[in-house]
């Protein structure tokens, strides 16, 4: 399979308020406990709609602001809608990320997990689930330009690929971008031997099984190149916030 497979580039054309959006989320925003996180929003059956926004994340400059909302409506079997805003500080926000509920995975979330230097490019993590269910989540990383609305999204599973018949999953502990002048996002992630919920790894034959380790990936879009790298490489990233939620 060509490297470049591992890689999607989505053009995602920026959305404004001609979708009913206030310029400023805390204008429409009922948001519950502040100190809950966007990448997993709990969901109570039958409650009351609810609405979780994330602080405000800064970009190196200042030139460029975004934050996370998740609205969960409980009373109609725990659907999540998870939007990301992006604006310049003098402008209202704009969506440039969507996520509604799937048929396969109603609830979902995400998580701002900071800019690359110098630039305008916000790198986010995501997850979706099913309400009431053992599937395995869906990871999933993001590299948005808040100004063109571009979105890099690598292929995960491609970290799988080439693992000689063996029974391997993930999960994604971090993430960042290289020292390339192009995207390169660093992916680091904890791989272990996938199982059925009704049995143990013992249950998997010797030959089959994973084992336990980490490595870190590059996915690389200028070159369209994916490939693993040493975990000592790493992952740069900018975190600045505001300490208000997002909106404010």
């Amino acid at each position: 399979m060509p490297a470049a497979e591992a890689i999607r580039v989505i053009p995602l054309v920026l959305l404004s308020t001609a979708f009913g959006f206030g310029q400023q989320a805390s204008a429409n925003s009922d948001a519950s406990d502040p100190a809950e996180r966007t990448l997993f929003v709990n969901c109570e059956e039958n409650a009351k709609p609810k609405q979780v926004l994330s602080p405000v994340s800064l970009s190196e400059d200042g030139k460029w602001r975004a934050y996370v909302e998740v609205d969960v409506r409980s009373d109609l079997g725990c659907l999540h809608t998870t939007r990301l805003w992006v604006a310049r500080p003098s402008e209202p926000y704009r969506l440039v990320y969507f996520m509604p509920p799937q048929g396969e995975a109603v609830e979902n979330g995400m998580e701002i997990l900071g800019w690359a230097k110098n630039s305008r490019v916000l790198l986010v993590k995501t997850e979706a689930w099913q309400w009431a269910s053992d599937a395995d989540d869906v990871q999933g990383i993001a590299a948005i330009d808040a100004e063109t609305g571009m979105v890099y999204e690598p292929r995960l599973d491609a970290m799988l690929e080439e693992r000689n018949g063996k029974q391997c999953a993930y999960r994604v502990t971090d993430a960042g971008f290289g020292d390339e002048k192009d995207v390169d996002i660093l992916v680091r992630a904890k791989f272990h031997t996938a199982y059925d919920v009704d049995q143990a790894e013992e249950d998997v034959p010797p030959a089959k099984r994973c084992g336990n380790f980490e490595e870190t990936w590059s996915f690389n879009f200028d070159r369209g190149q994916t490939k693993q790298v040493a975990n000592t490489e790493p992952l740069q990233i900018v975190k600045k916030s505001l300490p208000d939620q997002g909106g404010n």
